[in-house]
């Protein structure tokens, strides 16, 4: 290994807050003065969450890809190889919400001494609001649990305290081996790591996988990932803040995750992020850099989503500045 540096991989489902995990670690390790290789994998288009991180990058590669961990798994490992050589500090790669993180860990594993990443760890985010309701999507997100080193629970604000240490008691039962953590806690272990000697923690990898009998589910797990459709609308022009809000809310509920990056009238400048996940109502958007190589659109994810009827959907509500 040329260079050891510890690696953050970013996993949880659709919405359950890993961007925003990933910009608040960012934001401290700049505070610490460090800064990180960061890679983004999401559907369609990883450049609209790109443009949203701006402090304590070394680097920063989005993959729009559906599953980087086969789908685009030979692109990350270059992109991996090359962060491990980088000025960074540090490597964090974000997957998207439907990815199966096994495969990558083995892999990672077994190219190791190639990568030069040292200590890797895994954090799940877990979305208090949906924990336990996905019904036949449930294994995959019990697959991002299964092989964390940490978890981290989210949305827990206006939900019952009994009901959040039930739910947090059930994630920790299911991985007894994790660490429950939080942004401050996980920027002083990762900051911490860094120039960690890999031959000083033998053979005790920090990534965990179940035993090789138990292993059998992986396909299924696999399957659901790719059950998932995205689709990306290109916009045009500049729309009211209630219109984005009032489009956004009517999505069918098919639409696990939808993204919307717009300029508007009522706000001139930066162009906004608009989110929205499952049916929550839609937080306030993000500003972002005026940045030409990510353009205008709207990205839905969700079990197999029709894209045209989501296009007819944008073209009925935005008119014609909807690129067909």
């Amino acid at each position: 290994m040329n260079k050891v540096k510890p690696l953050l991989l970013i996993t949880g489902f659709l919405g359950a807050g890993k961007t925003t995990l990933l910009r608040g670690l960012l934001q401290r390790l700049h505070a610490r003065g460090l800064a990180a290789d960061v890679i983004l994998n999401d559907y369609e288009n990883a450049a609209i969450d790109a443009a949203t991180l701006r402090e304590g990058l070394a680097s920063l590669a989005p993959i729009s890809a559906s599953c980087a961990c086969c789908d685009s798994l030979g692109g990350l490992l270059q992109l991996c190889q090359a962060a491990g050589n980088s000025r960074g500090d540090l490597v964090l790669i974000e997957l998207n919400g439907t990815a199966d993180p096994l495969p990558l860990l083995e892999t990672f594993t077994l190219l190791e001494s190639r990568l030069g990443l040292w200590p890797r760890w895994q954090i799940g985010v877990v979305d208090a609001r949906h924990w336990g309701r996905r019904g036949s999507l449930e294994p995959l997100e019990w697959r991002q649990i299964e092989t964390a080193t940490h978890w981290q629970l989210t949305h827990e604000s206006g939900l019952p305290h009994n009901l959040c240490d039930s739910l947090a008691q059930s994630v920790a039962d299911l991985n007894p081996h994790a660490t429950r953590t939080d942004p401050d806690q996980l920027a002083d272990a990762l900051t911490q790591a860094i120039g960690m000697d890999p031959a000083s923690s033998g053979k005790n990898r920090l990534f965990r996988f179940r035993p090789a009998d138990e292993k059998a589910d992986r396909h299924p797990v696999q399957h659901l990932t790719h059950a998932f459709t995205g689709v990306q609308v290109p916009l045009g022009g500049r729309f009211r803040e209630n219109q984005v809000r009032q489009f956004l809310e009517a999505l069918p509920e098919v639409v696990i995750r939808a993204k919307l990056l717009t300029r508007l009238t009522e706000r001139p400048g930066a162009r906004w992020l608009f989110e929205r996940t499952a049916r929550h109502p839609v937080p306030e958007p993000v500003d972002v850099p005026d940045i030409e190589h990510v353009p205008s659109s709207l990205v839905c994810i969700g079990p197999d989503l029709d894209p045209e009827a989501i296009r007819a959907l944008a073209t009925a509500h935005f008119g014609p500045t909807v690129s067909i």
